[in-house]
């Protein structure tokens, strides 16, 4: 149970939640494959097209997080993260088009850095752990995995199991300082399938 309070789990917030944005079809079909567990720069050759598909497209300004089927950060986002050289984690530039509006400070970031870190006597599932055919309900993370991996190396990662985006308490600090928007974090240890809806 000691990560549970030390990892977050990053939302978009009201800000960004107002709009649903999606891949346009003039983006590059390399990103097309965001969830892999693998690298995707042999085959991202161009920029992302993102587009408005709901919400006021006349009072749309970008955030500086859009959780699409992605997840869309800005430069400013980008930024924070550098310093930590995470491993596993990829940006790939992307444009959101607005009409005749595009704002091309933008990029999808790939999290390819993945840990099979659900523990199992302590998350609660509908579903079955067989072949990973669940949904998740309550998480708590495996120390017994965690503690065989350099904080370094786990700062920022995915479990494997089931698409959710970690960031450890150092890396939300660092975000938190910056005044970004259309994100919020909310800690492993107070989230659950419900929470998603407070």
């Amino acid at each position: 149970m000691k990560y549970d309070s030390q990892y977050y789990i990053l939302r978009e917030n009201h800000e960004s939640g107002a709009y649903m944005l999606d891949m346009a079809e003039d983006s590059d079909e390399g990103l097309d494959h965001l969830m892999s567990l693998w690298s995707l720069k042999n085959h991202v050759l161009g920029p992302g097209v993102v587009e408005i598909t709901e919400g006021n497209h006349a009072k749309f300004q970008p955030c500086d997080y859009h959780e699409t089927a992605e997840q869309l950060v800005s430069e400013k986002f980008r930024q924070v993260l550098a310093p930590f050289n995470l491993p596993g984690v990829d940006f790939y530039q992307t444009n959101i088009v607005n009409g005749d509006k595009i704002w091309s400070e933008h990029y999808y970031m790939h999290i390819w850095n993945h840990h099979k870190a659900i523990h199992h006597g302590r998350s609660k599932i509908d579903g079955t752990y067989v072949d990973d055919d669940f949904t998740l309900e309550v998480l708590s993370l495996d120390e017994n995995v965690l503690d065989k991996i350099p904080l370094e190396k786990r700062l920022v990662f995915t479990l494997e199991e089931k698409p959710k985006f970690l960031f450890h308490e150092t890396v939300v600090q660092a975000l938190r300082e910056v005044n970004l928007t259309g994100l919020s974090f909310q800690r492993v240890d107070e989230w659950s399938i419900g929470s998603a809806f407070e």
